[in-house]
């Protein structure tokens, strides 16, 4: 399976321990209808099994056979079928095919076809969609990750699989691409029926050229084989389950060796048909499949048929080289630097060049240079996206553009440059950080520069990655087990970041478990050619002496454990060398399923075997992995990543075990189950390991869950059935209106669901009003009656989409809660008048569907329906009241939150207006008293203009209508109102004058009014003047009012010189009237969280950054912690960022005697993500500062901003979560309207 390489994007700021919808006890969380797209069923299309050689219960005649007949007896039954596969002559391990059934009479077809005589079983086609793009170029890479994998060894003995076939089921395959020349064996189209194995998509291409490419640059893992191509995908980028059980049984029948799929749907099941198919085939032949790109899931997301038993099932590892490409920069001082460049994708520039190179002053988000024709650029990396830098320096004329690496981002491809740019420009690259002390150091003697790239440069290969992921298990990879909790996946391989060939001649860089397989494949076309033809030796080599990797979070960029899970990993990174080179082979299971707490496997026997030519002793050790906490407290499973705890098992094996020369041992083990509740979900692993006299080791993998999988249930509770109001968005009671639904206009009742576990078969049915759960038996039987089962629902088509019948099976997890609605019955029958319940059912895992305890069933509320003008039996007359409870369909994010005061805002006073424009009359405010003196800030200005109009002036902190000043650095404005009651002549002007204390006056706004505008604000600095005019508008309006707020600040050298204290501030106005505000600046409040915001001159930008300070008084407590992140173009400076503990002075309470604590608890810190964590208690007067700076991605951006999260963990258990709060830097003065206009008014013209 393949995925484009992209950020796992995460809820805010960490993956949530459990989904939305269950963080109470309801599905409901924003609207989200279910459809066959979510199912994945693709509509009237079934997969039929014969049974074998015409036996069984309901076997047929001698005279009948084949899917054709069994077409007919569907016809039969009053449906529209035809053949669309016929598996027979394929291969003895299924006897069947597919069916298409026309839409229109669709219905619980199922159980009616599995009782047609001679059929074993049904099950639903699911589409499969492939989801992958590529990067492409037509230069080849040198990909080399077999130094990773120690295949590179093996390579170095001329092990080749010369003379092996490896047999891929795939989209196709391009035969004329020079990396594949001589490799491609043949194949067969199974999509058609044609010749062609045409590759619309590039994916099986891309696959098989991993296993077998050959030229120059690129080598495959096993460059000598060969393969041979099963075509299943047509140009749509899909295929489904019948195709891939079509691939498998072909293969099969063609005695392939070795089989690799890429493919597979996300219902992993251990009974799914191409699951079993595969576990058939995997008994005769190695099948090797990909594990499936659904990380971000969580546990238990399996894929089918990967989960086959026997099946070789692969998860993905990022690689852990970058491809860089030599350049070189000549100084005009006769001296040159030859340097290594990263492009987005991996790939060369494959010209040659030499041009002028500017270093610019700004960034690569902000180049501050033009350039000439065809020059190209160098420029400190900023925090911005790739392609936003990309087009910064296209935007400036530049051809080409190199970035020093800044702010620890690592020299690594740039997905998001190559996945979002556009613009004019041929190369974008990265390159070392010591390449901007360079070039800086000869600019600053005056020297320039040129840049010179040779095309037939190699590349400089090997290169670590310096990104935090590299070599770890990658994020997309899915987890297992599966639902009957089978290891997957069993292995892993590189997959992340993945170069291939490409239809055309062409190359292109990808990631997902779809490349990690084929590499299996082709490791096993190795051993299979130059060792032996042995598929159980063979696995069981692969995972004994593989390595287990560190438990990785991606989005923290951070090693949690250093041996993460067996089920995301399985035994871990494959260690190709070891297959070949180890001399004890292990005989028993490559690993131990200890199942779950119904089904425990304690004690397992391993077996070893010595093909040495000397006695070997082992030391056997238990090496525990991490812990995974698999379900949250409602059972629904923890995506990704998972929380870990250090619980682990307890096991009773021999110390040392003793293998002679050629001789074989075995010996038991016995696991003890973790301490802690039996239904905790635990997801335990690890690794028995024999670590061997001869210096080689194995190992074998164990997995164990906590938890009864068949108590665990899809379902939390029973259905959640609702009438919706659309009106208001509002969900209520199902039979709140006390009307009847028209389900057959249209009009049904909204049934809401989640799946927090997998259920074989589930289902939304129809049940008289007096139904009882007692009454259900399976198959269940169609009646009519107050206490019948009327049958399963059709989904009301959502647009877009085909209608769903119900039931479901095999089906996907999801925990966002979705709904459903209906028009009629599965079988197209409308549902007649009458009172009904919905009786939702889920078949437990392990569950036998004729045993009613084995399912979940839950009955709603009873609801009418109505029948065209058919009456519902026994209604008449009522009353019904309404009650008032009832249920958001808005998202949680929408709802409306409860707001807080300031508490300075609670005790200031009221402003009078000004009720005349006598001369030197001055209107004050009330006073608050504060500690300090008192101190007027006057002007000495005279404004002119209309008189009287100005009724208030009112300084405050911004945005704030508080007067209270902890920091007397910060924005503020000034609140102006007016009031002009006739109109006035055009010329007129509106002035006041503001002291000189006050700077940054915001102007050059257009006051608008009603549509219009008065004119455009200007501040005269000189005569401290601020006027506005009052232009034509205000000429035919009356009952004018303004109503806008001024930006501004006190002078920096003012304010810090500032003592605690009241300050009154004078505005004259015209007339000779005075308004005072006043302005307290207080000492800072320590029973409060205070936040101090800074914006300081940084290299050639402005550092914003932002003091969050706690004080003692906020515990006891055993840890605080700060967590912040930014989805937008800023980025966070994590070396001007810390924490920090001082004391609170005496007088004006600000920290004094600061001591850095910054090692120990900056737990996270890059450009996008920032926690902080300190773990020590404070105590009297101390103070816990975190310091989170930042700069913006775009400079001539007006603001920076970000929201934090504040965590404190009380001593006594106490979990304090301070609500999120919002930090926002504004950089420019701006004016803003307090409503949509600054002014608004009557019109003067009207009577």
């Amino acid at each position: 399976m393949a995925r484009w390489r992209t950020a796992i994007r995460a809820a805010f700021f960490a993956a949530a321990a459990y989904p939305a919808s269950a963080q109470d006890t309801g599905f409901v969380n924003g609207r989200k209808a279910l459809s066959t797209e979510d199912s994945g069923v693709v509509p009237g299309r079934y997969i039929i099994e014969l049974q074998p050689g015409g036996q069984g219960r309901r076997a047929r005649t001698r005279d009948e056979s084949g899917v054709e007949a069994v077409v007919q007896d569907i016809n039969s039954l009053g449906y529209e079928a035809t053949v669309k596969e016929d598996f027979s002559g394929l291969s003895n391990r299924f006897d069947g095919g597919t069916v298409e059934v026309s839409l229109e009479n669709d219905t619980t077809i199922i159980d009616d076809i599995k009782n047609i005589p001679g059929v074993a079983n049904v099950w639903p086609v699911h589409h499969i969609s492939l989801n992958v793009s590529f990067e492409t170029t037509s230069g080849s890479p040198e990909w080399n990750p077999h130094t990773f994998t120690h295949a590179k060894e093996v390579h170095d003995r001329d092990f080749t699989g010369a003379g092996q076939r490896v047999c891929v089921i795939d989209s196709g395959i391009d035969v004329n691409h020079p990396a594949l020349k001589d490799r491609i064996a043949g194949g067969k189209n199974l999509f058609d029926g044609s010749d062609s194995l045409e590759d619309c998509t590039g994916h099986g291409t891309f696959v098989s050229s991993v296993i077998v490419a050959n030229n120059k640059y690129f080598h495959g893992v096993a460059p000598g084989a060969e393969v041979y191509m099963y075509k299943i995908f047509g140009c749509d980028t899909g295929t489904s389950t019948d195709l891939v059980l079509k691939g498998l049984l072909a293969a099969d029948a063609d005695n392939c060796d070795i089989i690799s799929m890429s493919v597979g749907s996300n219902t992993g099941y251990r009974y799914a048909v191409t699951a079993r198919v595969a576990s058939e085939v995997a008994q005769d032949r190695l099948v090797i499949i990909a594990a499936g790109n659904d990380g971000q899931m969580g546990p238990y997301f399996a894929s089918s048929p990967a989960v086959g038993q026997g099946v070789v099932s692969v998860g993905s590892v990022e690689a852990d080289q970058t491809l860089a490409w030599p350049a070189r920069i000549v100084s005009s001082s006769g001296e040159s630097l030859n340097i290594s460049y990263v492009t987005p994708t991996g790939f060369k520039y494959n010209e040659t060049l030499d041009v002028e190179l500017t270093l610019d002053t700004g960034d690569s988000c902000n180049i501050q240079s033009f350039a000439n024709e065809g020059a190209a650029v160098l420029s400190k990396r900023g925090v911005c996206p790739g392609s936003w830098a990309g087009r910064a320096a296209s935007s400036s004329g530049y051809a080409y553009a190199l970035a020093f690496d800044a702010y620890n981002q690592g020299v690594y491809y740039d997905v998001d440059f190559a996945e979002n740019f556009w613009g004019d420009i041929k190369l974008f690259a990265i390159t070392a950080a010591s390449v901007g002390d360079w070039a800086r150091a000869q600019a600053a003697e005056g020297h320039t520069f040129r840049l010179v790239i040779n095309a037939d440069a190699d590349p400089i290969s090997g290169d670590d990655a310096e990104i935090p992921s590299a070599g770890h298990v990658s994020a997309f990879s899915s987890w297992g087990p599966s639902y009957e909790n089978d290891l997957a996946p069993l292995i892993s391989a590189p997959g992340g970041f993945v170069y291939g060939a490409f239809p055309d001649g062409r190359f292109a860089v990808s990631s997902g478990t779809s490349f990690s397989t084929p590499y299996v494949a082709g490791v096993a076309a190795l051993y299979y050619a130059h060792a032996k033809k042995d598929k159980d030796e063979f696995i069981r080599r692969l995972v004994a002496t593989s390595q287990t990797l560190p438990a990785y979070f991606d989005f923290d960029k951070k090693v949690l454990a250093q041996n993460g899970p067996v089920a995301q990993q399985g035994a871990g990174l494959i260690n190709v060398a070891s297959v070949f080179n180890h001399e004890v082979v292990l005989l028993s299971e490559p690993a131990l399923h200890l199942n779950d707490t119904d089904n425990r496997a304690n004690t397992h026997t391993i077996r070893v075997q010595n093909n040495g030519n000397e006695e070997v002793v082992f030391n056997v050790t238990h090496v525990p992995s991490s812990t995974v906490s698999s379900r949250n407290v409602l059972w629904y499973v923890n995506t990704y990543y998972p929380p870990l705890t250090d619980a682990a098992v307890s096991v009773d094996a021999p110390q040392l075990v003793t293998v002679p020369a050629g001789a074989t041992q075995e010996f038991e083990v016995t696991f003890a189950s973790p301490d802690g509740p039996k239904d905790s979900g635990a997801l335990w692993s690890g690794k028995i390991v024999l670590q061997g006299s001869n210096d080689q080791a194995i190992s074998i993998p164990y997995l164990g869950v906590e938890a009864s999988t068949y108590e665990w249930g899809a379902l939390h509770h029973g259905p959640e059935v609702y009438y919706f109001e659309q009106n208001t968005g509002e969900l209520f009671p199902v039979d709140y209106t006390g009307e009847p639904y028209r389900a057959a206009e249209g009009e049904s009742p909204e049934i809401w669901f989640a799946f927090r576990y997998g259920t074989y078969e589930f289902s939304v049915d129809i049940v008289g009003e007096d139904y009882k759960t007692e009454q259900f038996v399976y198959p269940p039987v169609a009646a009519v009656g107050s206490d019948a089962w009327y049958g399963a629902i059709r989904q009301q088509p959502v647009i877009d989409w085909s209608p769903m019948d119900f039931p479901m099976r095999e089906v996907v997890r999801f925990s966002q809660g979705s709904y459903v609605t209906f028009r009629s019955l599965a079988n197209g029958t409308a549902i007649p008048s009458g009172r009904y319940r919905i009786l939702s059912r889920a078949l437990r895992i392990f569950g036998d569907a004729s045993n009613p305890k084995d399912w979940q069933l839950f009955l709603s509320d009873s609801f009418s329906v109505q029948l065209g003008d058919d009456p519902v039996p026994g209604s008449g007359p009522t009353t019904t009241t309404l009650g008032t409870a009832s249920t958001s369909a808005m998202p949680s994010s929408q709802a409306p939150s409860a707001t807080t005061t300031d508490v300075a805002s609670t005790t200031e006073a009221v402003v009078s207006s000004a009720t005349t424009s006598a001369p030197s009359s001055t209107v004050t405010e009330d006073t608050i008293s504060v500690p300090g003196s008192t101190t007027t800030l006057d002007v000495a200005a005279t404004p002119t203009g209309l008189e009287g109009v100005v009724s208030s002036l009112r300084l405050q902190r911004h945005e704030d209508p508080s007067p209270m000043l902890a920091d007397a650095s910060v924005w503020m404005e000034l609140h102006i109102l007016i009031n002009i009651p006739l109109p006035v002549p055009a010329e007129s002007v509106i002035q006041f004058a503001i002291p000189e204390e006050i700077v940054d006056v915001a102007d050059g706004a257009y006051i608008s009014a009603s549509g219009s505008s008065l004119g455009q604000s200007t501040f005269d600095t000189e005569t401290r003047i601020y006027s506005f005019p009052a232009g034509e508008w205000a000429t035919w309006h009356k009952n004018m009012r303004g109503d806008f707020y001024v930006m501004c600040r006190f002078d920096p050298d003012f304010a810090r010189a500032m003592k605690p204290g009241t300050y009154v501030v004078e505005f004259p106005v015209a007339g000779g009237v005075v308004l005072q505000s006043t302005i307290y600046h207080t000492a800072v409040d320590r029973t409060e969280v205070y936040e101090r915001l800074s914006m300081i001159p940084y290299e050639a930008t402005t550092l914003f950054s932002a003091d969050i300070e706690i004080p003692a008084s906020h515990g006891p407590w055993d840890w605080v912690q700060l967590e912040t992140s930014l989805n937008t173009i800023d980025g966070f400076v994590c070396d001007q960022s810390g924490v920090y503990v001082g004391h609170a002075s005496c007088g004006d309470q600000r920290m004094r005697n600061i001591t850095d604590v910054t090692d120990g608890s900056i737990d996270l810190c890059q450009t996008k993500r920032y926690r902080a964590k300190y773990q020590n208690t404070l105590k009297g007067n101390e103070v816990l500062r975190f310091t989170v700076a930042g700069i913006q991605g775009d400079w001539d951006a007006w603001t920076f901003e970000f929201v934090y999260a504040l965590d404190v963990q009380l001593t006594n258990g106490t979990l304090v979560l301070y609500d999120f709060k919002a930090v926002k830097f504004e950089k420019n003065p701006r004016t803003r309207a307090a409503e949509f206009d600054h002014f608004s008014g009557e019109d003067a013209r009207q009577g």
